[in-house]
């Protein structure tokens, strides 16, 4: 018999407005990540008096682009004129610029095409345009039966999406096709992209100027870094026809208080994930990926003043490192966590108050809970049983899948050639970090497991376990000899000799193959069941709170609001926005020494510039990584700002949003027209922008 409280529970949960109705009474704890299949019209009304039209959101969706390439996408972008003109940032961008600038070095001093002809190509890079959504949820779900175990409804989910996919394609083959999960695959959207592949150079400041304050300033605010850069769309060899769909330039930028929107493609949060889940994070996935990123950036160092090509990848790492770092610390801060789970009791109080919600859903934390325990223990192993920097190990392992019986004859022809094919070598800088690879096992791992056993019996030594000496027996390995993997693959008895050959390489290939293989297997199983957990715990979200609620980053387009303002910190008050007062300040407090030093373009033009202009700015917009290179857009649908950065209280947003302190950290227009007219002369882009005198 159900409880008549039961009942009467359900009929006031369902009958209050979102801002109550969200789980343990915070009504943005999942973010303001919108979807434009279900834009939030009654919150922005109630919040802010603006209530869209589907005008207004059709023209905000087909203005904002996703920028990578086409299977990988990085960044997010705008069109900002009739004629093709995009806005991004420069660390999107920053990483193409040494295919395409010859012998000039574009990263450090930047680029400007002062005519329409000096425009550069850069291969392989595209911007898509989201101009259609289906629901396809039910298409995604087809042929899976009660009784179907883990790994068979991923794998028929799986599947089904590449089927819906390659129909979309071969039907329209004139875009391109993705099935898009949402609220962690309890639906899931069919997204219709336009693609523009022509993609130029148009103009990238100096790596210097977008990246004032490097690594100690990055995710901090105050800020003064100028990151931004233009391309351009091309069809048919001249610049796209985008007059339909673009944002304008508003003369005067972003202004205190005021309402904005960022439209963009964040890539991935973890704000349904349970508090069992976010505990097991805390303990082992990031202390893990931190250290890695840690003693890697410690490596690398030391080498990226004689390789310049080195340096994006230590900014990348060193970005990487900050960031999870900052997450960790979120998760390691009591009251925060005590709000999520604040947040789940409520779910699940919402959950147990309907006994049919309570049979489908009620068990899914317990079941989490254990499988996040099983996780934590297997990661370790993923992470660490593998080749890491070894071309000899690689090479061993893709030896030993060749000659596996139980695969079929295409899978060991594959591995068989690219053992064969496969360069083998190294340098100081790779033996550095398959070193720290080898000894950060030793202590994540068991004193007897397997992988540690394996490795640290290479040097065949009876003395202490040594690992300069492992590295220093697979450099001997005899698997750097092409002609000797030849020799072994191509024998009649292959399998034997591979099996009983004296060689530390081959040992290692044969000993840690199965144990890669049984690891994988393993964890592919225990992916399969927090995934079909996970996607119940969005099933039972929208069974209790419909569609009211943002669902987790996806990379893929979603629009956020915000309101332009400071935040307290450090005991005192961040403003709003920065200046060229503080810019030239901070240069000079610091003696213009690295990271601190203005690039050369702008230092020589200093004296030309507007002190009182506004440099960067912060607001309310829920964004992550992804978002990089998202417009900041008011009411009207103009440019006022340019997204780049969140500050470091914004990094615990990933696994629970608020906005007492996280900001979303943006470039300033008023900064990128100083840049354009004063430091690169383009004019001509100012006149595209309509905005020259």
């Amino acid at each position: 018999m159900k409880c008549p409280f039961q009942n009467l529970f359900a009929a006031l949960l369902f009958a209050l407005p979102i801002a109550a109705q969200t789980p343990g009474g915070d009504r943005l704890a999942l973010g303001k990540m919108w979807t434009f299949s279900n834009p939030p019209l009654g919150y922005l009304e109630r919040e802010y008096g603006f209530k869209p039209d589907q005008k207004w959101l059709d023209s905000l969706r087909l203005a904002a682009l996703r920028l990578g390439e086409l299977g990988n996408p990085w960044c997010s972008a705008s069109f900002v004129s009739p004629q093709g003109l995009i806005l991004t940032n420069h660390h999107c961008i920053r990483e193409q610029l040494p295919a395409i600038q010859g012998e000039d070095d574009w990263v450090k001093n930047g680029f400007a095409a002062t005519d329409l002809t000096d425009e550069v190509p850069i291969p392989g890079l595209c911007v898509q345009q989201l101009v259609g959504m289906e629901d396809v949820s039910k298409r995604v779900d087809a042929g899976i039966e009660t009784g179907d175990d883990d790994t068979t409804v991923a794998r028929k989910r799986a599947e089904n999406i590449e089927q819906i996919e390659t129909a979309a394609n071969e039907a329209d083959g004139a875009f391109h096709h993705q099935v898009v999960a949402l609220y962690q695959g309890a639906v899931h959207h069919l997204y219709r992209y336009r693609v523009y592949d022509d993609i130029r150079l148009v103009l990238a400041v100096e790596l210097q100027a977008a990246h004032f304050g490097g690594d100690a300033d990055n995710f901090t605010f105050p800020r003064w870094s100028i990151d931004f850069s233009f391309l351009r769309a091309y069809e048919n060899g001249v610049p796209a026809d985008t007059k339909a769909h673009y944002f304008r330039w508003r003369k005067a930028g972003a202004r205190e208080g005021e309402l904005v929107f960022v439209p963009g493609n964040p890539g991935s949060t973890n704000r349904l994930f349970t508090k069992a889940q976010l505990e097991s994070q805390r303990e082992v996935d990031l202390p893990l990926q931190v250290e890695q990123l840690e003693k890697g950036i410690e490596a690398l160092r030391p080498y990226t003043a004689a390789n310049p090509g080195l340096l994006a990848i230590q900014l990348n790492w060193e970005n990487g490192r900050k960031s999870l770092a900052g997450t960790l610390a979120g998760l390691r801060d009591a009251e925060l966590l005590a709000k999520k789970a604040a947040h789940e009791q409520a779910f699940r109080a919402a959950v147990a108050a309907d006994p049919q919600l309570q049979a489908r859903f009620g068990s899914l934390w317990d079941e989490l809970a254990d499988l996040a325990k099983r996780r934590a223990a297997l990661l370790p192993k993923v992470l660490f049983y593998s080749a890491s920097y070894s071309s000899i190990l690689e090479r061993g392992l893709a030896m030993a899948r060749a000659l596996d019986p139980q695969l079929d004859e295409e899978e060991r022809d594959q591995a068989r050639e690219q053992a064969l094919g496969m360069a083998i070598g190294g340098n100081a800088l790779t033996d550095a970090l398959l070193l720290d690879h080898f000894e950060r096992a030793a202590r994540w791992l068991p004193a007897n497991d397997p992988y540690i056993a394996v490795i640290g019996g290479l040097p065949k030594t009876d003395g202490p376990r040594s690992w300069p000496a492992s590295l220093d027996a697979l450099a001997s390995s005899k698997l750097a000899d092409d002609d000797f993997v030849a020799g072994l693959l191509d024998a009649d008895d292959a399998k034997q000799q591979f099996a009983s050959a004296d060689d530390c390489g081959v040992a290692a290939g044969r000993m840690l193959y199965p144990l890669l293989e049984a690891v994988g297997k393993e964890n592919q199983e225990l992916e399969a069941a927090i995934a079909a957990r996970s996607t119940k715990i969005g099933q039972a979200l929208h069974a209790v709170f419909g569609t009211d609620t943002s669902p987790d980053a996806t990379m893929t387009l979603r629009f956020s609001d915000g309101l332009v303002q400071g935040y307290p910190y450090n005991g005192t008050l961040a403003p709003w926005a920065t200046t060229f007062y503080g810019l030239l300040g901070r240069t000079h407090e610091f003696g213009g020494m690295a990271p601190f030093d203005l690039a050369s373009g702008w230092a020589k033009a200093a004296p030309r510039f507007d002190l009182q202009k506004r440099v960067c700015f912060v607001s309310t917009n829920d964004i992550v990584g992804g978002n990089s290179g998202s417009s900041v857009v008011d009411r009207e649908l103009q440019v006022v700002g340019l997204i780049f950065d969140g500050n470091i209280e914004s990094l615990a947003n990933d696994f629970y949003y608020t906005q007492q302190r996280a900001r979303a950290v943006s470039v300033h227009t008023d900064a990128i027209v100083e840049g354009l007219g004063k430091v690169y002369g383009m004019r001509r882009l100012l006149e595209e922008l309509g905005l020259a005198n």
